[in-house]
């Protein structure tokens, strides 16, 4: 059985040698994450070069940090129903604009220590807020500091992040993610940056993201359950919830989309994941993300490669189980006509394999969204493509020279899918390509039986 979800392993300290590298890739990662917020950006350049040269064939995921907000005050106890003043720059805030001109009004929560403490805004001045302590505790510097009741107007991108996304575009990484998404327009700006050929991913974070994500899924190529701070601006009882929303608008609108955040965080120093941690990828699977995603597991674990193992291992055991509807040719029977059929035809013949042939990979997109009971072959002359559609489910991209003749086109496709062992004989094959143009979307379906 071929792996439908696909593994998206983090490179850090425990992983970053060319050897290790290459371990991850052998162990099953199909797409390696540059974290910007631990790497300079000389560092991520470096970084992106040695995967290149160790993994050529996997995706790379360049992670932008964007405006994260610290405590940087000084160390002190906060006292329960006490009255607290912080500076602006105390909690990560710009001081060069007036605190409502960013968004910050009276009763705004404002979540420290990472969401351990709570405090609420009683009153706003021009570079300060007055906070009741609502949860108290002992506050240290460096802390994370959330507000998720405030849309805050900051730019999104610091200098840093707009450095690290120009040493993408050059580099020619496959996808950006972008962190602390508030609304569409975000996605937009950084899609100008990066240019048409990286794959923009909004990470999912903030409710307010939660709450346009239907919008967001409509200008962005994919997005994450990026449930670290989305577990602390929300109610930790509903990230569940908000995980399954994101999966299935992502799934509606055909876009990708990635389930993140200490999914095996026991492995980062066992050898084995914990029974919960299994339900957890299996949820995933089942709610049909495109990806899985290991952070600390393998950038600073004790086996990174075993921690990709043992993902894809529960990947593949819960995909026995799951046949995901096919919300996205209902939603949108006109863009998925032809793929859609495909994926049925697939289904009611229990057909081995779905051969997709495309330049651009966006009808393979289209099949894949459909989410088929078949896994699918996309064949392309684009390295870069084949790259790119190695994060997306249940795609196996291989890259062929396209012959100009249709029936000639198959037939090296059929060879190429044979070679690598990705179909047999006695297998069933639904072909689904264009006649009109090879580089339109597909119109038509074939079915082979392979001898």
């Amino acid at each position: 059985m071929m792996r439908r979800t696909k593994v998206i392993a983090t490179v850090g300290p425990a992983c970053s040698t060319s050897d290790q590298i290459t371990a991850l890739a052998n162990a099953g990662a199909d797409v390696l994450r540059i974290n910007c917020s631990h790497q300079s950006t000389q560092q991520i350049s470096e970084l992106i070069d040695r995967i290149r040269s160790a993994a050529p064939s996997v995706a790379i995921l360049v992670d932008i940090q964007g405006p994260k907000h610290r405590y940087i005050g000084s160390e002190q106890m906060l006292h329960s129903g006490a009255l607290i003043t912080f500076g602006l720059s105390d909690i990560g805030l710009s001081t060069t604009t007036d605190a409502r001109e960013q968004g910050i009004e009276v009763g705004h929560r404002v979540l420290l220590n990472d969401g351990r403490l709570e405090v609420v805004i009683e009153k706003v001045g021009r570079d300060s807020i007055e906070v009741r302590v609502v949860q108290g505790g002992e506050l240290k510097p460096g802390k994370g500091v959330n507000m998720p009741d405030t849309e805050v107007t900051d730019d999104l991108l610091t200098a840093k992040d707009r450095s690290d996304i120009a040493v993408a575009r050059a580099k020619s990484v496959e996808v950006v993610a972008l962190s602390f998404v508030q609304k569409p327009q975000d996605i937009e700006q950084v899609r100008e940056l990066v240019g048409a050929n990286v794959m923009v991913v909004a990470k999912i974070e903030r409710p307010q993201a939660l709450e346009r994500i239907s919008e967001i899924c409509a200008v962005s190529d994919g997005v994450m359950a990026a449930r670290g701070d989305l577990g602390v601006e929300l109610p930790f009882e509903v990230v569940p919830a908000a995980q399954h929303k994101i999966a299935r608008t992502a799934l509606t609108q055909g876009v990708i989309s990635i389930c993140a955040t200490e999914m095996l965080e026991s492995m980062t120093t066992s050898t084995r994941p914990t029974r919960a941690e299994v339900a957890d990828v299996t949820g995933a699977v089942r709610d049909g993300f495109d990806a899985v995603m290991l952070s600390g597991e393998t950038a600073v674990g004790i086996d990174p490669p075993h921690a990709v193992e043992v993902m894809a291992r529960i990947c593949e055991a819960a995909e026995k189980e799951v046949v995901l509807p096919n919300l996205f040719a209902d939603t949108n029977p006109m863009r998925a006509g032809v793929t859609a059929s495909a994926s049925a035809l697939a289904k009611r013949m229990s057909a081995d394999v779905l051969l997709s042939l495309t330049f651009t990979g966006h009808s393979a997109l289209l099949l894949a969204a459909c989410r088929p009971t078949a896994p699918i072959v996309a064949i392309t002359p684009s390295e870069v493509v084949a790259r790119q559609m190695r994060l997306v489910w249940g795609l196996y991209p291989v890259v062929v020279e396209r012959a100009s003749d249709l029936d000639e086109a198959i037939a090296s496709a059929l060879t190429a899918a044979r070679k690598q062992q990705l179909i047999e004989p006695g297998n069933t094959v639904v072909i689904c390509a264009s006649r009109s143009n090879p580089r339109s979307n597909a119109d038509t379906i074939w079915l082979h039986t392979e001898r």
